[in-house]
């Protein structure tokens, strides 16, 4: 116990911009009451409720730390905290709510996966024509293409043909929206060589990259896909996709539809990242081919042209010709095809 209540001048301009300051942090009711003792000092602690606008209000100042009893021979007192004591509690006490909002909220995704699992299956059961829907309506088609994508919590599957109803430019090509990314979703799409080949293409799938999307191209990619999460997939029924869409729920249906894009996806040959396509040749710890020569060798499986590689690798032709000349060396190969068949059995391809 202290002798006696201390006095302290009261400095009411500091006491309002400390308030103004815990404004966006406090309820206002409390950064207010703070602002008051921070101003006037340490009260008894009979006229401390008053001071503080209620009873209650000054409860919750003590109960958060930001005033305090102090009790002296014969009387008790309220005195504020000092402020940078008060900000370091508040500070713990927001980082405390934040972790507990970001574990509700990771519970909540999980629930809300849980649920749409559920009521997708009883929807299907109770209603077995909802399992496939056709749709014909253009416009119909462009807003499930868009939903479905959004709606991805844990992975977006794609498959690219080179078929559309308009040429494709670059203004109107669209890749997986930032958000769905950001949001931890893996994102992955395998496109036909056309894309590789063609230039505004070639753009489409750096620029797919560049977003954070994993992209390998294919040779006779059959047909379109869109697939989330393992839960609905969207299929063309014609060419293009642009006059007909099958929109599947259907597990079984789905989680087939789910293996033959991972079947596809392990035959499919990686695109390195645009930062990437200039990279020195990195020699293969045993003598085997370098990282730039097995990049080729993938093109040429793919039955891309001396020119398109050059292009795409940005060296020059004669360059690409010489590395083509020394793969070929190696696999003791006279032509394209049989370099092809030596280099997948030396498992330089899949």
């Amino acid at each position: 116990m202290t002798d006696a209540p201390r006095t302290t001048e009261h400095d009411d301009g500091a006491a309002a911009e400390m308030g103004d300051l815990l404004g966006g942090l406090l309820p206002e009711r409390l950064a207010a009451g703070y602002a008051v003792f921070l101003s006037r000092g340490e009260c008894p602690e009979e006229e401390a409720a008053g001071r503080a606008g209620s009873r209650a209000v000054l409860d919750e100042l003590i109960a958060r730390g930001l005033v305090h009893r102090v009790v002296y021979a014969s009387s008790a007192a309220i005195r504020p905290t000092d402020p940078a004591l008060a900000f370091r509690d508040i500070i713990h006490d927001l980082q405390r709510r934040l972790i507990e909002s970001s574990d509700r909220l990771a519970a909540a995704y999980g629930w809300l996966n849980d649920v749409q699992r559920i009521f997708a299956r009883r929807a299907i059961e109770q209603a077995p024509e909802e399992a496939i829907r056709i749709v014909t309506d253009k416009e119909e088609i462009h807003s499930l293409s868009l939903s479905i994508i959004n709606s991805a919590q844990s992975d977006f599957l794609g498959l690219h043909t080179w078929r559309f109803e308009r040429p494709l430019r670059k203004e109107s090509s669209a890749q997986p929206p930032r958000g769905v990314i950001s949001r931890n979703v893996r994102c992955r799409s395998i496109y036909s060589t056309e894309y590789f080949e063609n230039e505004v293409g070639h753009h489409v799938i750096q620029s797919s990259i560049a977003e954070g999307e994993e992209v390998r191209i294919i040779r006779r990619l059959p047909m379109k896909m869109k697939l989330v999460d393992e839960e609905v997939a969207m299929l063309p029924l014609t060419p293009t996709g642009a006059d007909g869409i099958a929109l599947v729920k259907a597990p079984v249906i789905v989680k087939a539809l789910r293996q033959y894009f991972e079947l596809l996806w392990d035959r499919a040959t990686p695109v390195a990242a645009p930062g990437r396509a200039g990279a020195v040749p990195v020699p293969s710890a045993r003598g085997g081919p370098t990282e730039l020569q097995l990049r080729l060798v993938g093109m040429m499986a793919l039955g891309l042209k001396d020119e398109s590689i050059a292009n795409r690798t940005g060296m020059s032709l004669r360059t690409v010709r010489r590395h083509i000349s020394t793969i070929m060396e190696m696999l003791s190969a006279e032509t394209r095809f049989a370099a092809g068949v030596m280099a997948a059995k030396r498992g330089w391809i899949k």
